[in-house]
């Protein structure tokens, strides 16, 4: 079982959940895991895949939006409800339903945005990882 760690956001908006989604991928990036950023729909996907091009003042990080039309599998997938090539070692979820496999991970990242709304469906989560038996972990997020 993975251990789960939940990235609560004090503000809300987009913007702020998906650049703490991208400073946890870089972080695991960098020490060579491999990693899967699930994002609810295609429109979040865009906007998460525009962002990881951007966020770093001295490059990108290295990714590629999954399924992939050119078959190449890059260090850090963005994708919906595409499972991925391979388990990734970390699992950034940001508002997707739990996936099925994410038991073969190392770790997932929850990243739950600031709304009333998402805080309440990562509630959700919370509860469908404690009562499967992950360990948990919650981080709040300053502004």
């Amino acid at each position: 079982m993975p251990q789960v760690d939940f990235y609560v956001l004090g503000e809300p908006g987009e913007t702020a959940l998906l650049r703490v989604a991208c400073r946890v991928a870089e972080k695991a990036w960098e020490q060579g895991l491999s990693v899967y950023m699930l994002t609810r729909d295609e429109e979040a996907a865009a906007r998460l895949d525009e962002l990881l091009w951007t966020f770093r003042q001295e490059g990108f990080l290295p990714h590629e939006r999954w399924p992939s039309t050119d078959g190449t599998v890059a260090p850090v997938l963005v994708g919906t409800a595409a499972e991925p090539p391979h388990v990734p070692d970390l699992l950034v979820n940001l508002g997707a339903p739990v996936p099925d496999w994410y038991r073969g991970c190392r770790r997932v990242a929850e990243v739950v945005g600031g709304d009333a709304e998402l805080k309440a469906a990562g509630r959700g989560r919370y509860r469908a990882y404690r009562d499967a038996g992950a360990d948990l972990r919650t981080h709040e997020v300053a502004p």
